[in-house]
């Protein structure tokens, strides 16, 4: 009688009456441990094959852009800028923000508060840098007038 194998992953049936001895699994959640068992079916069941666990690889960034590459932001005023991270599947797609002349404008969580008393046409590069993979992006503020008002 031809043996077949069902394969179950954390105690689920994933695969019923497989005749190869490979099997792929698809649908997986990236970075993420999964238990599997075996068993071979020639008649009657037979028992388990012991445990194994598989762990998935994470999927790693591979680039970032900013929703500005330049902006002009108004002395004390704000502006938000968005980072994209690519592929958009990435596991990890968090990052911190800088800016280059903290003197000019601070930014936190993406906004851009420019200073109070910032030099009109003053300059500063405001950067999103991935935590995977060091992957950045920039866009350059300058500093403009506020309208009166």
């Amino acid at each position: 009688m031809t043996e077949t194998y069902n394969v179950y992953r954390d105690d689920q049936k994933v695969a019923d009456g497989l005749s190869a001895k490979s099997f792929k699994d698809t649908g997986l959640t990236p970075a993420t441990a999964y238990r599997y068992k075996v068993e071979a079916v020639s008649g009657d069941l037979s028992a388990m094959s012991d445990e194994i666990t598989a762990t998935t690889l994470p999927i790693a960034v591979t680039g970032v852009t900013l929703d500005k590459t330049s902006a002009e932001v108004a002395v004390g005023g704000t502006l938000k800028l968005t980072p994209t991270v690519t592929p958009t599947n990435a596991t990890d797609k968090s990052g911190s923000w800088s800016s280059s002349v903290t003197a000019v404008a601070t930014v936190s969580g993406g906004t851009v508060t420019v200073k109070g008393d910032a030099e009109v046409g003053a300059t500063t590069d405001v950067t999103f840098t991935t935590n995977d993979g060091g992957k950045k992006a920039t866009c350059t503020i300058t500093v403009v007038a506020a309208e009166e008002g």
